[in-house]
């Protein structure tokens, strides 16, 4: 069974560490978006003229045959801390160098990819160097991924348009990895800065359109007070992915309301849990409920998305 994740880093890594439990039924593509414009991958990015690797990096840790925590300690959260190295971790400018070497991403990401063994494939959506750009509904142009992931403005403005700058084509092998997949997965993960943006590259829509494969949607499990889904519920996540699809959506897998949630652990973030409203995306979509929330922090637990998505792909 061929399965295919459409996303950014954080979020898929979720998704793909509860995927790789169906191994070796499955085989599993990560296309991975490439617009983050801030960080370590940001300044790598505007130094050397490259694509963005943060997200890159971390579903290659997901994947990997090794501990992923262990990983994500070695090659991501520990980070120079003087001289011009400051804030860049070690897998971000290992995956620069094997890029500076060979002259081809797909080259680099093979390259580390065997390094950790991973147990799937990386692809970038693009290899087109874009900017992530965002229409409010009173008007005003936003620009780059940070600035509409971390906004000044007030995050309960409606973004009305997403696009990329320049335009962007889909990588050919992508473009394949979709035509041929029984299943593509998007979310969890950041809605405007991690899912929409895979979906904005040139060919990708004729792709979702043609292909065969069940979608399925995996809305996040809490916002960011202040941050690009502020208020949101699973209705607005349901409605605002279908602006950027060219057909439904097959399934849904969405946290349980009956599963109580630790507030507290939401308030050290600043976080807020997704309202799971009676919306008609309920009656428009199969869905499948599960208790997705972490027991000892806010977010979602890898672990409990296990159990829907061999559901969803009829595993279990």
């Amino acid at each position: 069974m061929k399965i295919v994740t459409i996303g950014g880093g954080n979020g898929q890594s979720v998704t793909l560490r509860a995927l790789k439990k169906f191994l070796p039924q499955v085989q599993i593509t990560s296309i991975v978006s490439v617009t983050d414009s801030g960080g370590s991958s940001g300044r790598l990015r505007e130094q050397f003229n490259i694509l963005s690797v943060g997200d890159i990096l971390r579903v290659i840790l997901a994947l990997s045959s090794y501990n992923y925590l262990d990983l994500r300690e070695i090659f991501y959260n520990n980070r120079f801390t003087e001289g011009e190295l400051e804030g860049h971790n070690a897998g971000n400018l290992l995956l620069t160098f094997l890029y500076q070497q060979s002259g081809s991403w797909l080259k680099a990401i093979e390259g580390f990819s065997e390094i950790l063994k991973i147990q799937g494939r990386v692809l970038p959506v693009t290899l087109d160097l874009v900017h992530l750009c965002a229409q409010l509904e009173n008007g005003e142009i936003i620009t780059g991924e940070t600035n509409i992931d971390i906004p000044t403005f007030d995050c309960k403005i409606r973004k009305e348009k997403l696009w990329l700058e320049p335009k962007a084509l889909i990588l050919p092998e992508a473009n394949e990895a979709i035509l041929q997949a029984d299943y593509i997965f998007l979310g969890s993960g950041d809605l405007y800065t991690s899912i929409i943006p895979g979906l904005l590259v040139g060919g990708i829509q004729e792709a979702l359109f043609k292909t065969k494969a069940k979608i399925v949607f995996i809305p996040n499990v809490a916002n960011r007070e202040k941050g690009e889904t502020c208020g949101f519920n699973v209705s607005d996540y349901v409605s605002e992915i279908h602006n950027y699809l060219p057909r439904p959506v097959d399934y849904i897998i969405a946290h349980d309301s009956s599963f109580k949630l630790n507030l507290e652990h939401f308030a050290v973030k600043n976080w807020e849990p997704v309202e799971v409203d009676d919306g008609v995306w309920q009656k428009n979509h199969q869905v499948v409920f599960a208790d997705l929330c972490a027991d000892t922090e806010a977010g979602m637990d890898w672990a409990k998305l296990v159990a829907p998505v061999g559901k969803v792909l009829k595993l279990v």
